[in-house]
């Protein structure tokens, strides 16, 4: 088992342990697009693009970002027909998500340096790899901006959700537990006062911070806990709905042919049925 980690596949454990068993010891991994993800990373690369014209001092050539998006846009468009125009938690398509975006979302990170002039881009998309107890974590982190003020790091995460993270959620997230130990060996400052975490969602138009006291020693905790997990084999599955828009589900429209009965535990939810978490069980790893 490799003792190289990334927060995705921490969290891979966290979901479900069956379904980390198939990926990371059994080696059954897949990927297949998806609207979410494909509209995800345009967004996150065209906002890369503002902080990095921010960073540089450059003016920021919105016509040429607007055009590229639009051109994906559109491509998306005819790529995932029915799901681009179904109606999301927010009662909004993607389509009026991504107007919204081109109109309106675009320029909030222009706005927030204009109202925060104290603030810097440290930079965007900055690698990390550190130690944590006998494992090593890498990865990337969106982007870093310090308050020259304050003498504070302020750690962003861009998240394309249809609606704000509920707060059960951003009291110690993992990811930002991971990115504050991954900036703390990257500035050299062992003082968790000294960063700040906030999720920044675009299509909501809400910075939402995250970390919430001793955030850090909460999730080293829960960290310790799912490595104990890892090293115990303890690879119980864990049915619910998001089963549906796993690669080893079934109820998965685009569950890819490779993966096909591989998982014996899911829950039988979709869009469309909304059934209770019934589930299909089998003797555990008979």
């Amino acid at each position: 088992m490799s003792d190289t980690f990334s927060y995705s596949r921490i969290d891979v454990y966290e979901q479900c342990g069956f379904k980390y068993k198939l990926c990371y010891v059994d080696g059954k991994r897949f990927y297949t697009d998806s609207l979410a993800t494909e509209l995800g990373t345009l967004v996150h690369e065209t906002e890369e693009t503002i902080a990095n014209y921010i960073k540089d001092g450059q003016p920021i050539d919105y016509t040429t970002l607007k055009n590229k998006f639009i051109a994906k846009m559109f491509e998306l468009q005819l790529k995932y027909k029915d799901d681009f125009n179904s109606l999301d938690k927010s009662d909004r398509t993607y389509s009026q998500k991504c107007f919204y975006y081109l109109e309106e979302g675009i320029y909030r990170l222009e706005k927030y340096f204009k109202e925060h002039p104290t603030h810097i881009v440290i930079g965007t998309e900055i690698p990390f790899e550190f130690e944590y107890e006998k494992y090593t974590f890498k990865g990337f982190i969106d982007r870093v901006f310090y308050d020259t003020a304050l003498d504070l790091f302020i750690i962003q995460d861009i998240k394309t959700y249809a609606v704000p993270l509920e707060n059960t959620k951003l009291s110690a997230p993992l990811q930002f537990v991971i990115y504050t130990l991954a900036c703390q060996k990257l500035f050299n400052i062992d003082d968790p006062l000294k960063f700040k975490c906030q999720y920044d969602l675009p299509f909501c138009d809400l910075t939402q911070s995250a970390g919430v006291g001793d955030y850090l020693i909460r999730g080293k905790n829960k960290l310790n806990k799912l490595f104990e997990g890892i090293e115990k084999e303890d690879f119980e599955p864990n049915p619910s709905p998001l089963c549906h828009w796993c690669d080893y589900c079934p109820t998965n429209p685009k569950q890819p042919a490779e993966a096909r009965g591989l998982c014996p535990y899911h829950s039988l939810w979709t869009k469309q049925t909304q059934l209770p978490n019934l589930l299909i069980r089998e003797n555990f790893l008979r």
